[in-house]
């Protein structure tokens, strides 16, 4: 039984307001409407060039009032950008203090809400801890990792678009739902056709960062990709890098001068076409 405390890894943001549906739907990638029918969603916040600000998994809690979860660590750089875009709505934006969240693999029947995002794993928003938890987010990275499920850290802030680390094959794009911030350049990758620029699952025998630089000989050793997520294992290290697709094959690492390789997997999504 897992039980995973993330109150230090994740937080909540509150939107509520009698236009924060409208505000929503002018300022993430994916479709807030969507939310009458469904219990969550993926969806970004991305400044004018298109560039991933913030990625979230976004519930409905109630009429007009939304809950937007993200890593904690860039709490004080997105709040205050979300904020900047109320101008006149009726909207309220605000951190929800001393909440509790808790990953688990199984259905907390003591929750004021839980999510499953795949089968078998949720993320929940508890009153009370459970006694027998456990701090080590590992668990959580690695869900995240083998699921290719993209989260922005203040490493790779502002380093990535969409299409970069499949956020489209993850559900978390609507190319429909009409304009919001950066959308012109999400849909100029999306209409071009199949991406040169994706993220996959990788493994190196060497401790890798989040936000560091891939390298490729094929490419004179300059840079054709970043570290997206990572989790270090008792031998290794597993993680996910959005990376040029013409060196999936011939990707490394540079540790000290030592060039570490990347044994890079394709990462397969439940909607996903090819």
């Amino acid at each position: 039984m897992l039980l995973v405390n993330l109150s230090q890894e994740l937080a909540i943001l509150e939107v509520s307001g009698t236009d924060s549906a409208t505000y929503l739907q002018g300022q993430f990638t994916n479709d807030i409407k969507h939310l009458d029918k469904q219990s969550f969603q993926y969806s970004a916040h991305l400044n004018n060039k298109g560039r991933m600000l913030a990625s979230f998994i976004i519930t409905k809690v109630a009429q007009n009032s939304y809950h937007l979860i993200t890593n904690k660590a860039i709490i004080s750089k997105i709040l205050p950008r979300l904020k900047m875009y109320v101008l006149r709505s009726k909207v309220t934006i605000c951190e929800l203090e001393q909440t509790n969240i808790i990953y688990s693999d199984h259905l907390l029947t003591n929750s004021i809400y839980s999510l499953e995002l795949v089968f078998g794993s949720f993320i929940s928003l508890v009153k009370d801890i459970p006694d027998t938890n456990t701090k080590d987010i590992k668990h959580w990275h690695s869900f995240l990792i083998k699921n290719g499920i993209c989260m922005i850290y203040p490493q790779t802030y502002e380093e990535l678009i969409p299409a970069q680390v499949n956020y489209d094959k993850m559900g978390g794009v609507s190319f429909t739902k009409g304009c919001y911030t950066g959308q012109e350049i999400v849909a100029r990758m999306h209409y071009l056709g199949k991406a040169k620029h994706l993220m996959y699952k990788f493994i190196c025998d060497t401790p890798v960062q989040i936000g560091q630089s891939v390298i490729s000989p094929k490419a004179n050793d300059q840079e054709v990709g970043l570290i997206v997520d990572v989790v270090s294992r008792d031998y290794d290290c597993m993680g996910l890098v959005s990376i040029k697709n013409d060196y999936i094959e011939d990707a490394y690492i540079d540790d000290n001068g030592t060039a570490h390789q990347l044994l890079i997997q394709e990462l397969i999504y439940q909607d996903d076409n090819g």
